[in-house]
């Protein structure tokens, strides 16, 4: 194997599928990089059993090949070898060579790669299989939805993102247990699968990085093997999907509330940022206190100190005072579009609800803490 490449973007490509290896993998097959030298192109190939992720960019090839070489090294070397075009070289011994192409610089990188054929075999699917989907629209969605998913839940469902769609309209939901999100909205296609799907945690986590709202996107479903492919620009991920039954979101929702109180986005962050400065640690819990046309939002810690802060508001009922995790508040007010938001509520046990007025399907559900 021996091709001609721009450093920068064979390093570029590099980063794209390095990310899904687990750290712990050292010295494993699954910690290489899969690289294959064809005609024109390199196509770079990454997986950790659960996920595959595949990238291709255009180079001088010289002579075709393929090796596996372990991805860590691999990047630092092409990060840091000087040179805007590399001369990337493959020996009988599975053992490759990095030099300047232009022969200005004389450095010179050797690293010890393996057969190719001890690699996992990475699935594929027919083009016929794809439909069409809106990235910038998907983008949003996960944006919106995300940060409500669970990083290593004991209830596994909880630790991705459901997917299901209703002919063309499309839901995002994600929980945690102590909150939930989601969005709606309808994409020109159906999308392949009629039963709901969860994605996996880190593979939502890769689908933002690889994802760019410029490019057309593309979307199968494997039922038999319940993996999703995506296509995004040059860029082909692949992952297993989470078994299970996600939770019947609809019985978190609540159906009615008995106030809802309007609040400037910028102006509740404020506050509450102000005031989390205080909040005990790990609970991070602050205490708003409707009533009297305005909300109180106060904080402590025992033999430390405690913050207070006051925001005018039109509500006049009764007080109420509610615990937050002022997390799970601030992880909403982020992802929110407009400055107003409206914060809905029952009482002190109730989950309460953040609204935006200018996108009604969304809804953010927090459930409140003990006081």
């Amino acid at each position: 194997m021996k091709f001609q490449v721009d450093r920068s973007d064979f390093h570029k490509a590099i980063a794209t599928v390095e990310s899904i290896i687990p750290a712990r993998e050292i010295r494993s097959i699954i910690s290489n990089i899969l690289i294959e030298a064809e005609k024109d192109r390199v196509v770079l190939t990454a997986t950790d059993l659960e996920m595959g992720i595949k990238t291709s960019i255009p180079v001088k090839t010289q002579e075709k090949g393929k090796i596996t070489l372990p991805a860590k090294k691999l990047s630092q070397a092409i990060r840091e070898f000087r040179g805007g075009e590399i001369l990337f070289q493959s020996d009988n011994e599975d053992r490759i060579t990095v030099q300047d192409a232009s022969g200005v610089s004389k450095a010179r990188i050797t690293l010890m790669g393996t057969p190719a054929d001890e690699y996992p075999v990475i699935p594929t699917l027919d083009d016929s299989k794809y439909t069409s989907f809106p990235v910038a629209v998907a983008t949003e969605m996960i944006r919106k939805t995300g940060y409500s998913m669970a990083e290593e839940d004991a209830r596994y469902v909880f630790n991705g993102l459901y997917i299901i769609n209703e002919g063309k309209k499309v839901s995002f939901v994600a929980t945690d247990g102590r909150r939930l999100s989601k969005v709606t909205r309808e994409f020109p296609e159906a999308l392949a699968f009629k039963d709901g799907v969860i994605l996996p945690n880190k593979a939502v986590k890769e689908l933002q990085k690889v994802m760019d709202a410029s490019e057309e996107g593309r979307i199968a479903f494997d039922d038999r093997e319940r993996r999703i492919y995506f296509q995004l620009g040059g860029v082909n991920l692949i992952t297993k999907l989470i078994d299970g039954q996600f939770p019947d979101y609809n019985q978190v929702i609540p159906r009615k509330l008995d106030s809802f109180v309007k609040l400037t986005r910028t102006g509740l962050e404020t506050s509450l940022r102000q005031v989390a400065v205080m909040a005990a640690e790990p609970s991070r819990q602050v205490r708003l206190t409707f009533g009297g046309n305005a909300l109180s939002i106060a904080a402590a810690t025992p033999d430390i100190g405690e913050a207070q802060d006051t925001l005018g508001t039109e509500y006049g009922g009764e007080e109420v005072t509610i615990a937050f995790n002022s997390n799970y508040l601030l992880d909403v007010l982020k992802i929110v579009g407009t400055d107003d938001i409206e914060l809905g509520f029952s009482s002190a046990s109730a989950p309460a609800m953040v609204k935006d007025p200018d996108d009604p399907e969304f809804i953010a559900v927090v459930m409140p803490m003990k006081i």
